[in-house]
This record gives structure tokens, C-alpha cells and sequence, in this order.
């Protein structure tokens, strides 16, 4: 942990992903992705199925050699960043196979939660960003990718099966680049539908958090605040493990507020600040 840690920082945070990627990376945020869809009229929502586990060792070891690595450190980077599919991250040979420790064993794919699993699954798609920029571009959408959430895009009127022939390409794509869709993921916003990407609201000029979002907040602060109620009933009603669990929760929907409506945001934080949290 402690040298992905190290690799994460001083090697993968200064590489720059694709420009329709605005996950893990400076100056990248899931505003910023809203931000490119907002005024949508159609908009189309794609998951990849098990985006980290799908990247495998050998496009961990080619991120590195396109970085100018040579190929040996390549190859131990890729170990380091890697785990096997059963689990793990060391890859001891067996007794006879001592003098031969590279030799075939199981490949290694992105561990979901280490420290350079994100930057890793930037780098590794980006020919798959490039190739999803064109292609949207060709038909009149415009893409962006946070994390394994591929969006698309259009503010003119078009016919449902323009949106329908998109997501069949995209799977295509998708295929060629060994990964998978998430099906029951996969939606088409029409003009008059609902249009939430990534938690917030893109169809006007500015995204917006939805009404579902801040009642939640809302009912929040107004448990922990209320004389009636409190943090220790509140903890109990919400089924929180700990004190400091739900003080974290509520913290990161206000943080989450913050990215989108800074004023709103300032107005809850407001409130937050006035709770005790041993009542």
C-alpha cells in the first residue's frame, strides 16, 4: 500500500487523463462532467460492468511503458498495481518453479480501491476515450467518462432510435476494448424525461441538485438540530453504526451540495454547524 501510495503521487497524479475524463484527476470533478451535458435534451447513461477487475496486468504494464518506462520496472509496477483474481497481491512461485518466478503464472487485474487504481483505469482506456470522443462527435453527441459512467448527450431533436444506434456502437466499442456494458444501467432520457447524471440535474443551463437530495439533507440536519430529537435518536432511527459515522455521512452530503449549489451548500453548513453531536 505504502508504494502505490508512493506511485500514485509521484508518478500517475502528474499524468493527465483524456478530456472526457473527470474522474481522479486534477481539476476534474463530477461538476465539470455535469457541466458538459447541461441544456440536455436527450441525454444517454452507460455503466461498465466491473470497470477496475475488467483491466488487466498487461495494460497496467503498457500504461507504464507508454509513460517511458523500461519494460522490467514496467513489469514490476504492473505487479505492484495489481492483484491476482483470487486475491492478493504477492505472486510467489511454487518450490520447483523458484529459479523460473515469471513464468506462468495467473495475471493480475485493478484491485478496486487501491491508491492507484483510479489514475491506472485512466490511463489504460484512454484509446477507448479517444475513440467514444470521436464517435460521438461524428454523431452529433457529446461524451464524458467519470469513473466506469460513460454520458452522452444531444440539445437538438432527434428520433429514439438515433439514441438506440449509440449505445450500439458504444457496446461495440466497448467489446473491441475488452469490457461490458452493465445493462440494466443503460437509459435514454428523452426531451420530456427526468435528465440526473452522476446525482444531479442537467437539464437546464446549470446543473442542479435534485429535490430527492435535499429533502434528505434537509431532514438531516433537522433531526440532529431538533430538541425533540437529537444525534443519539437520530442514530438509532437511521440504523447508523456510530456517532462519528453519521457525522461523516451528513458531512459528505454537504460536501456533495457544495461541489453543485455553493449557496444552498452555505446555508446547510450553517445548520451543521449548530448540531451537538453528544445529544
Amino acid at each position: 500500500m505504502q508504494a502505490q501510495r508512493w506511485i500514485a503521487q509521484n508518478i500517475l497524479n502528474a499524468v493527465p487523463p483524456h478530456d472526457a475524463s473527470y474522474a481522479f484527476a486534477r481539476n476534474r470533478d463530477l461538476v465539470g462532467a455535469a457541466n458538459k451535458h447541461a441544456g440536455a435534451r436527450w441525454l444517454v447513461k452507460m455503466d461498465v460492468r466491473r470497470f477496475f477487475e475488467s483491466i488487466s496486468e498487461p495494460q497496467v504494464y503498457f500504461v507504464f511503458r507508454g509513460l517511458g518506462y523500461p519494460a522490467l520496472l514496467s513489469f514490476q509496477l504492473a505487479r505492484i498495481c495489481t492483484r491476482l483474481p483470487m486475491g492478493g497481491f504477492t505472486r510467489s512461485p511454487p518450490p520447483h518453479r523458484r529459479s523460473l518466478p515469471y513464468r506462468p503464472l495467473p495475471l493480475g487485474h485493478l484491485p478496486q480501491g487501491a491508491p492507484t487504481s483510479p489514475m491506472l483505469a485512466n490511463l489504460a482506456v484512454q484509446a477507448l476515450d479517444v475513440h467514444l470522443a470521436v464517435l460521438a462527435h461524428q454523431l452529433g453527441w457529446v461524451y464524458t467518462r467519470y469513473a466506469d459512467d460513460l454520458t452522452f448527450s444531444r440539445i437538438d431533436d432527434i428520433r429514439r432510435s438515433s439514441a438506440m444506434n449509440l449505445i450500439t456502437l458504444v457496446e461495440h466499442a466497448l467489446a473491441v476494448f475488452g469490457l461490458a456494458p452493465r445493462h440494466p444501467k443503460t437509459s435514454i432520457a428523452s426531451p420530456r424525461a427526468r435528465k440526473i447524471m452522476l446525482g444531479v440535474l442537467v437539464d437546464r443551463e446549470r446543473p442542479r441538485l435534485t429535490r430527492s437530495f435535499r429533502n434528505n439533507l434537509e431532514t438531516h440536519l433537522y433531526a440532529l438540530t431538533s430538541p425533540k430529537i437529537g444525534a443519539a435518536a437520530h442514530l438509532r432511527n437511521r440504523g447508523f453504526a456510530s456517532r462519528i459515522g453519521m457525522q461523516r455521512h451528513v458531512a459528505g452530503l454537504l460536501a456533495f451540495a457544495h461541489q453543485v449549489d455553493g449557496a444552498y451548500a452555505a446555508k446547510q453548513y450553517r445548520v451543521f454547524n449548530m448540531i451537538d453531536w453528544n445529544s
